[in-house]
């Protein structure tokens, strides 16, 4: 089984590191605007034929895509918390599992400032 990947903070840590406005990203992978504004909102994920491509321009980028992988541990937190908690709460946590590695850091920090 090939690995799962988390596409919005991929795609969105892609543009954010080359400085590539929505319509180069797909100018570059061959798709429309739409297909990267769905893969960054997370509405849909990249068609198999775009993966290999998508890929590739991540490690181009210089990104480590096994950071991107994933995460078992987070999917059944996630499934919990729209089971159980309130909906402000799912919606933070589904926007932070959206965000780029910057904005996250960013969350992070803002919210440890909170916490003092």
């Amino acid at each position: 089984m090939s690995p799962r990947y988390n596409w919005p903070a991929m795609v969105k840590d892609i543009m954010d590191t080359a400085f590539l406005p929505q319509v180069d990203m797909a100018a570059k992978l061959k798709v429309s605007q739409q297909s990267v504004s769905n893969w960054l909102n997370g509405t849909r994920n990249p068609a198999p034929e775009t993966i290999p491509a998508l890929l590739k321009l991540a490690q181009d980028t210089g990104l480590d895509i096994g950071r991107y992988e994933a995460d078992p541990d987070f999917d059944r937190i996630a499934a919990y918390l729209k089971k159980n908690k309130s909906r402000e709460l799912v919606r933070i946590f589904d926007l932070y599992s959206k965000m780029g590695k910057t904005d996250r850091q960013k969350l992070i920090t803002h919210a440890e400032r909170m916490a003092k």
